[in-house]
């Protein structure tokens, strides 16, 4: 498996010509020898000797020079406090120094200085704690800013769906030619009827387009307007990863549900179509440094033109967060025609797969289910055919990415695990696979994943937002046990991050850690969710970092805090470790360093000169 991936690292290099690299390699040896608080007599001696080698060996060599660094040039001296690496062994130092964007030394003070030297600037953390930036392994920023031209109408808001309806009527949107709205939840909200159809949008508008974005993002209602613009009618035929929701008599209900439905729907919202993403994904970093975050995984990039503004955005300066980017298995053709692939990029802004969906979403009845929903028949919905995922599966690995595949429902997370053990089987190596959600997990899956080298990435916020509608409306209280289980895959030693799936959430990392850890559930103070399922603090604190740095083929340069990599850092108030789990997402974020520059400049830290 660790081929192809390494083949896809290669294309990367690491910015050191061989020569440069092997001898700053024997420049960190000599540095961590010095570092070495126990070292006698002879080790002083072999120290000594050491030196000597690497001077003669560097004669020459191609050093980088300042100008070669790609971000500053400085070098910084952290002391005083906690440094938690995040590495294998989870080691601790006091000490850390980075020169321009990476790390250069890790141990006590007095070692670190030397090698740092005198004119390095010094930071006292003051007993603060450094770890490795956040990172969000699943997000969708570029979808999720021009939801802002949506009005909220979920839980938070409205306990009832009538409530919102009755909203909608009186408070049109933010556009007067078109009403849209989002976040109803029919999973957490009350309804007295069955379900909500086009009969009840037409009530709030018939003279423009109304359309209800459902909570999860895998449903929508719309109204009859809308529905003529689309040509929806009793004759259409539902696209393969999709169904048009229909009245008994075979006419259009208003309901969308699935890839093409929705992608289709949004393609002719002009107040969508026209926000300016670009602005709003600035605005939306400079909310995510200030919560640590210093790397995303975005989820599915759409269009070529989407990747586009990703590169425009890394090389503007003004988005410093950096990016994996899945491009969206849909657009397959269109990447095609492109030459856009996986591999491209840098270390800003890099393609690493493909985003494919085995099935819906939970809360919308549409992730797809060994048995049907509570008091339901339907078993939810498959996005592809076991077929066309496991060829998906095996054309992807074989054009050379990572297939990141969204699987909800048990059902749905049956057939992606069908599908890897079919693409092997067929002599091909899927490069980390990785599962988006991983929701509803069984206990022979959990053996299977173990077996199968299968990672995945919990959306956390199933728990808090829709633990108790998971046990009442959605699955029923003993299914609801097996939701986001990251309790039994540290047991199992199945690798898990945690994700917010922005818009679908908005927990940030530290909350994550939290709910992770607790299993709290917001609507239910008294409720704690499957007890059995908290992950401890030590995984909690891994899955935000050197786990989906892995899982993002990064690991080589993010997740942990060691000599060589990047200097992506955050800087907190508190050690996660020492904090009751219940005011984790409390804890302040001081600072957050990306490509060694502060770019959360909040940390209160003394500086000194020498």
């Amino acid at each position: 498996m660790e081929k192809a991936n390494k083949a896809l690292l290669l294309k990367r290099g690491i910015g050191l010509r061989p020569s440069a690299y092997a001898c700053r390699l024997f420049e960190i040896i000599a540095g961590q020898l010095y570092i070495s608080e126990n070292r006698g007599v002879g080790s002083n001696f072999l120290l000594f000797f050491f030196s000597c080698v690497v001077s003669a060996a560097c004669q020459g060599a191609d050093h980088l020079t300042a100008d070669e660094l790609p971000l500053g040039q400085d070098t910084t001296v952290f002391f005083g406090g906690t440094i938690l690496t995040l590495d294998k062994d989870f080691s601790e130092f006091d000490s850390m120094a980075i020169k321009g964007n990476r790390i250069l030394a890790l141990g006590n003070d007095a070692g670190v200085s030397k090698i740092a030297g005198n004119e390095a600037m010094r930071i006292d953390l003051a007993g603060q704690t450094v770890m490795p930036g956040f990172i969000d392994a699943h997000a969708h920023p570029m979808t999720g800013v021009a939801t802002s031209v949506f009005t909220d109408v979920g839980i938070t808001r409205f306990r009832s769906v009538e409530m919102a309806l009755s909203f909608m009527s009186r408070h049109p949107s933010v556009s007067e030619d078109w009403y849209l709205f989002i976040g109803l939840d029919l999973a957490t909200q009350d309804f007295q009827e069955s379900k909500l159809t086009r009969f009840h949008l037409d009530a709030v508008s018939s003279a423009v387009p109304v359309v209800v974005w459902h909570a999860g993002g895998h449903r929508m209602t719309v109204n009859s307007l809308m529905l003529e613009r689309l040509n929806i009618t009793s004759a259409t035929e539902d696209p393969a990863d999709s169904e048009y929701g229909r009245f008994e008599d075979g006419s259009p209900d208003g309901n969308l549900a699935g890839l093409t439905a929705l992608v289709s729907a949004l393609s002719q919202i002009d107040p969508y179509q026209k926000f300016d993403r670009f602005s709003g994904a600035i605005g939306l970093a400079d909310e995510w440094v200030r919560h640590g975050i210093t790397t995303i995984g975005l989820a599915s990039v759409g269009s070529p033109d989407d990747w586009r503004m990703i590169e425009r955005l890394s090389a503007s300066g003004l988005f410093p967060i950096r990016t994996r980017s899945y491009l969206l298995w849909h657009a397959l053709e269109q990447w095609k025609l492109s030459g856009i692939a996986p591999g491209q990029g840098d270390a800003r802004a890099r393609i690493v797969g493909w985003k494919i969906a085995a099935d819906g979403s939970n809360q919308a009845f549409t992730g797809l289910q060994r048995d049907p929903y509570l008091g339901k028949q339907s078993r939810g919905m498959a996005y592809m055919t076991q077929e066309a995922l496991t060829a998906a599966i095996s054309e992807g690995t074989l054009m050379g990415g990572q297939m990141a595949m969204h699987g909800n429902g048990d059902a749905g997370i049956d057939n992606i695990i069908a599908g890897v053990e079919a693409a092997r089987i067929g002599g091909l190596d899927p490069i980390r696979p990785r599962i988006e959600h991983c929701s509803m997990i069984q206990d022979d899956q959990i053996s299977k994943l173990k077996e199968s080298d299968i990672s995945c990435s919990f959306l956390i916020a199933h728990v808090s937002n829709w633990g108790s509608a998971f046990r009442d409306r959605v699955f029923g209280r003993e299914k609801a046990q097996l939701l986001d289980r990251a309790g039994s895959f540290e047991r199992a030693g199945v690798p898990f991050s945690l994700h917010s799936d922005y818009p679908v959430s908005r927990l940030k990392p530290l909350g994550m850690m939290q709910v992770a850890v607790t299993r709290e559930v917001t609507a239910d103070p008294n409720f704690t969710l499957a007890p059995r399922e908290r992950a401890s603090i030590e995984a909690a604190l891994k899955a935000v970092t050197s786990v989906p740095a892995k899982q993002l083929l990064s690991d080589d340069e993010l997740g942990s805090l060691e000599v060589g990599k990047l200097a992506d850092f955050v800087i907190l108030a508190e050690d996660p470790r020492t904090v009751s789990p219940n005011e984790l997402g409390a804890i302040e974020v001081l600072g957050t360093w990306i490509d060694g520059r502060q770019q959360y400049p909040r940390a209160p830290a003394e500086t000194e000169s020498n």
